[in-house]
């Protein structure tokens, strides 16, 4: 026996009706409900959003008429509360966060990777279009990675990184031969003084230069740092000292580099760094009872310690 619906007959029977009581009343809701629901399909699938318009349809099919209520609902109320015309970067206090919005790439930061897990990549095509994307922008902060670069097996890839390498090169030489007019012209200028020590010790700690290099422009470091000192002691921070210590150790001044540091303990005695430095000293002309002294003054200092600092002292304290 084979039962089914009439569909012909349903048709001759159906009349519109406002009364909710007549049999009709059902039929009429779930049919207005469906004709809208695809009716919203097939209008949202010209729009190219037919995935979340399916779930919708969906949704207004199964729970007729609240679903297609709900959702026109939704539309009137986002009629009223337009937020897309409104820039949240306008609303920032920050000028730069602005001003990088403007400026990323958004398509070339996707395919952005860092210099060394570039070098690493097995494609070759792959290897010299990520090392290209990272060259594009400063690679300044990555000058020891290019010179790595120079030895790989792909003579492209090491044919880029050697150009980058030279641009930067050149760069820094041609700043550092403007700061060395404008200082020889005013050395008491502090702006000038702090730009140009600070450019050199970015040369130094580059990654580029030979031992020979290094230790000539460590000399004119320190002499930029003393010079500095002079005229205008209260713009070196606490990086400077570090750096003029670093510079005295590779230069071989022992004696000045254990004067620094402590220099650099009288004027900030609650920076860690600051006891970093003496440590640093005694540690490397071998004088134990003094660097067990400046672990205790650290400990005494009430500066506060990094994890670094929290590791040397129980280090060392477990040697005793």
């Amino acid at each position: 026996m084979i039962t089914g619906v009439n569909l012909s007959q349903l048709a001759q029977g159906f009349r519109f009706t406002l009364n909710a009581r007549d049999p009709n009343f059902v039929y009429q809701i779930v049919l207005i409900n469906t004709i809208i629901s695809l009716v919203f399909l097939v209008f949202f699938t010209l729009l190219g959003k037919f995935k979340p318009a399916l779930c919708k349809t969906i949704v207004m099919l199964l729970t007729p008429p609240f679903g297609v209520i709900c959702f026109f609902v939704n539309f009137i109320i986002s009629l009223f509360d337009r937020k897309s015309d409104i820039d949240y970067l306008e609303l920032t206090f920050s000028r730069e966060k602005r001003e990088f919005a403007q400026q990323t790439d958004y398509e070339t930061e996707k395919e952005f990777v860092p210099l060394e897990e570039a070098l690493i990549i097995s494609d070759v095509q792959d290897k010299r279009r990520a090392l290209l994307n990272v060259l594009k922008a400063d690679v300044s902060n990555n000058m020891k990675s290019l010179v790595k670069a120079l030895d790989n097996e792909d003579s492209e890839t090491a044919h880029y990184a050697a150009s980058a390498l030279m641009d930067v090169l050149q760069k820094y030489s041609k700043k550092l031969s403007g700061l060395s007019v404008k200082f020889k012209e005013n050395p008491e200028d502090a702006d000038v003084n702090k730009e140009y020590a600070d450019t050199t010790y970015e040369y130094i700690s580059s990654g580029v230069l030979g031992e020979i290099e290094v230790k000539k422009y460590a000399h004119l470091y320190v002499d930029l740092i003393n010079n500095l000192n002079k005229y205008h002691p209260d713009m070196l921070d606490t990086e400077h000292y570090h750096n003029i210590v670093e510079c005295l150790l590779k230069i071989g001044r022992y004696d000045d580099a254990d004067k620094w540091a402590e220099l650099s303990i009288e004027r900030q005695p609650n920076m860690e760094q600051s006891y970093l430095n003496a440590l640093n000293v005694k540690y490397k002309t071998e004088k134990w009872d003094e660097f067990k002294s400046v672990l205790d003054r650290m400990l005494k200092s009430g500066a506060q310690l990094s994890e670094k600092g929290i590791g040397i002292v129980r280090f060392w304290k477990s040697k005793n």
